[in-house]
């Protein structure tokens, strides 16, 4: 069935490149949680635009992030590759000598941009893992404008990418900032949300600690809400800005669009993580309380646990869209394939019909999904934070596994009663 499965998107990407190759742009949030948006059932939100792109697209209720950071999620994302490969940290060092999905496309005569967040290496220079055009961080990290949000300028930058190579094929990543902290949107967003009042039983048992969380370090609940949703409406009304700019361009037919978070949202213990910051003293205490009760109130989902430095469900499962109309179906909901981050490389590269080498990377071509095919994960996958006494966990079909750091040697002769006991593996819910 696998090797049917392969062959049959492999078909379906060959005719399709021999078309017309489709743009692509990779939207990434920061942060953002499985539940957050509204298509994804937060009893809140406003997300009219991500919600286009489920309508117009195919939405997935399985897909994993490589790392429960910005750096390592972003690796698989970028390399296919798992990020415990790397001997070095790539946000530091790079991805040294390993092929990205940029480059392949590059070589492949696609236009090629990055706006937004980096975190992928030291070096931001037009060219580096080929890529025509960078956004500057600093730039991003200028004051907002007036009247947009944090990752307006990203955006506009974005928009004007698209207008520049409309006539060429072009691959793009729009990495945004929203939702990381600190969540300080304009107050015309919040504004939007001024008559919320939060009811703790409209979410689940884990997201309450978090409201309550927010409640003991003296946060208001009610506005820690309203401007959390408010920076994440900002995010969506420039994704609608871009959205809209593929239609005046018709653009939208011939541009397959993804949205997708790098990690899920904080856990209620970030709040103590940011309070011992170093930089803590600087700031008033009742701002800085303010600040980490709005960082906080992430959705992860009614079935799920955890969050952002976590590999419970909550910290790597995260929204994932497609949309690209009269190829992708429309308003599908995929609750059964199980997708990793590191299949966006040879996914992307099938599609387009650029060669690859499959044995070159952890993840596989999962593009037969996107056409409405189930994928039946054969890998397992992998997670582990890079600290010598964190957990590792795995995910293999549809089972979890957490080892708690003191299992230590092989598990017939050296994990004692007492630490098997401690040994977590449970079913995982689908959606």
């Amino acid at each position: 069935m696998n090797r049917l499965l392969c062959l049959l998107s492999l078909w379906l990407a060959s005719s399709l490149h021999a078309g017309s190759r489709p743009n692509i742009i990779f939207i990434l949030a920061d942060d953002y949680g499985w539940g957050d948006p509204a298509c994804y059932g937060h009893p809140y939100a406003k997300t009219p635009n991500i919600d286009r792109l489920a309508r117009e697209g195919t939405r997935f209720t399985q897909f994993y992030a490589t790392g429960v950071t910005c750096c390592p999620a972003r690796t698989g994302l970028m390399t296919g590759k798992r990020p415990a490969t790397f001997a070095k940290y790539p946000a530091s060092f790079g991805f040294g000598d390993r092929v990205t999905v940029t480059e392949l496309m590059k070589k492949a005569g696609y236009a090629t941009g990055h706006f937004g967040k980096w975190h992928i290496g030291p070096s931001m220079t037009p060219g580096t893992y080929g890529i025509d055009v960078i956004g500057s961080d600093e730039e991003n990290a200028a004051p907002k404008p007036v009247d947009g949000g944090k990752d307006t300028r990203v955006y506009d930058n974005a928009i004007a990418f698209v207008e520049k190579h409309k006539d060429v094929p072009f691959c793009m990543n729009v990495w945004g900032h929203i939702t990381h902290h600190p969540v300080d949107p304009t107050q015309k967003f919040v504004d939007e949300f001024a008559s919320l009042k939060v009811k703790d039983a409209d979410f689940s048992d884990y997201q309450r600690e978090k409201l309550d969380a927010v409640r003991k370090h003296g946060g208001d609940v009610d506005d820690a809400m309203r401007r959390f949703l408010g920076e994440a409406f900002s995010m969506d009304q420039d994704i609608g800005r871009l959205l809209a700019k593929l239609d005046e361009l018709k653009l939208t037919e011939n541009t397959l669009v993804v949205f997708n978070s790098d990690q899920g949202p904080s856990s209620p213990q970030d709040v103590l993580r940011e309070r011992n910051a170093k930089n803590a003293a600087k700031k008033p205490l009742a701002a800085k309380k303010a600040r980490l009760a709005h960082h906080l109130l992430g959705y992860a989902g009614p079935h799920v646990r955890g969050g952002k430095h976590g590999d419970y469900e909550g910290g790597v499962r995260v929204p994932f869209i497609v949309r690209w109309p009269r190829k992708v179906p429309a308003g599908r909901v995929d609750t059964q394939s199980v997708l990793s981050g590191t299949d966006w490389l040879p996914t992307l590269c099938a599609i387009t019909g650029v060669p690859f080498n499959a044995t070159d990377f952890d993840g596989g071509n999962v593009a037969a999904v996107f056409w409405s095919k189930i994928h039946e994960r054969t890998q397992p996958m992998f997670w582990k934070v890079n600290s010598e006494k964190s957990d590792p966990a795995m995910r293999w079909q549809s089972w979890k596994l957490h080892i708690p750091h003191r299992a230590r040697g092989t598990w017939k002769s050296t994990i004692s009663p007492k630490t098997l006991a401690s040994v977590k593996i449970w079913r995982l819910p689908a959606s």
